[in-house]
């Protein structure tokens, strides 16, 4: 392709047909925009041509800070290879050292075994950066970025040779392993659980938010603090005064007191406990013999009985040093704990309550 210039003199007139084109010679013009047009695209291809002729670039330039993309492990040893190579070249080319750098990514990211693992550039920038500065030093600071990337190197490769592919038997191997019994309640996360984390996590964020308009109002703040505190403390009483009365209160036992007539005698009583301890039933069975007791004692002069007395009035009743204490108390424990304990009594409890019957005259 052929331009038809021409020069015109200071006294010369461009006539219409003539375009001035934009360069660098005022006193150059042509007779076609289209021909300036066509230059500059030309001038552009030479420029890319001379750039793509440079001895040292081994990839495409890229915004400082942002990282590459993930690399395999073979990936990766072949990417330090390349750089490796590049920075050979630039011992006889250090005004290459701003393009590299330019060409540097700030992290190469390389995956393996399913990891992603993050190797910072940063050394490398800082390297070509000490070289562009002062192209003297570029012997020794490229050798010790080869050193870097020669021991790089060697890392990658022998984690590929410790990492060898998952054969069948393996695979076989982790199967049978897994379906033991102590896997077999390991599973991933079931369609509900992350229904459940999400509403936990709007739950605790619209707490949080609630605190933080709260704090605003340290007035109201304080207000809810004491009467939270103040519902608690007065549960806390209400329950402890519930559970004082519960154990202080006299349960009604649905035994008739002593008769005039004598129609209920402590051995009728005695003789049904023996009878209900026969069906197992021993609870029932020590609240009889426990009674059978108490008639006795009114037969031998020691109280009257009163139904709206307790069993530790009754005990009150008897003096520590007259012979029937000892064994009323092992049998009005015996008694407590089977009616108010909520402890199940076995037979070896029922034994022991005829053994302190059989002491106080009822045998």
């Amino acid at each position: 392709m052929s331009f038809r210039l021409s020069e015109a003199s200071a006294g010369d007139r461009v006539p219409k047909a003539v375009w001035p084109c934009r360069c660098r010679n005022p006193g150059v013009f042509v007779k076609d925009p289209m021909n300036c047009r066509i230059r500059a695209l030309l001038l552009a291809v030479l420029i890319a041509c001379a750039r793509g002729s440079d001895p040292i670039a081994i990839g495409e330039e890229r915004p400082p800070g942002v990282p590459s993309l993930p690399f395999s492990l073979p990936a990766y040893i072949q990417e330090i290879d390349r750089w490796g190579g590049a920075l050979e070249k630039l011992k006889d080319h250090p005004e290459s050292a701003a393009r590299l750098h330019r060409e540097l990514p700030a992290i190469w990211r390389v995956t393996a075994g399913g990891e992603s693992i993050e190797a910072p550039t940063g050394w490398l920038g800082a390297g070509l950066d000490e070289v562009e500065k002062d192209p003297k030093t570029t012997a020794q600071a490229v050798g010790q970025m080869l050193a870097r990337l020669r021991a790089m190197r060697r890392e990658a490769q022998d984690l590929v040779e410790a990492s060898p592919p998952i054969d069948g038997s393996a695979r076989e191997n982790l199967s049978e392993i897994l379906a033991r019994r102590e896997f077999r309640g390991v599973h991933g996360p079931s369609w509900l659980e992350p229904i459940v984390s999400r509403i936990l996590e709007w739950l605790s964020d619209w707490i949080n938010g609630l605190g933080a308009r709260f704090t605003r109002h340290r007035n109201i703040v304080t207000f809810i603090f004491w009467l939270f505190l103040i519902s608690a403390a007065g549960g806390l009483l209400v329950w402890m005064v519930r559970r004082l009365l519960q154990r202080s209160g006299t349960p009604y036992l649905h035994l008739p007191g002593p008769q005039a007539d004598g129609a209920v005698s402590w051995q009728h009583m005695a003789q049904n406990a023996r009878q209900v301890a026969a069906r197992n039933e021993y609870r029932e069975a020590i609240r009889l013999a426990y009674w059978a007791a108490v008639v006795r004692l009114e037969e031998m002069g020691l109280w009257s009985v009163d139904r709206a007395r307790t069993h530790r009035e009754y005990l009150r009743l008897v003096r520590p040093d007259q012979p029937q204490r000892e064994p009323l108390d092992v049998l009005t424990r015996k008694f407590e704990s089977a009616w108010y304990a909520a402890r199940p009594p076995s037979e070896d409890d029922f034994r022991t309550v005829l053994t302190q019957l059989e002491k106080l005259g009822c045998a």
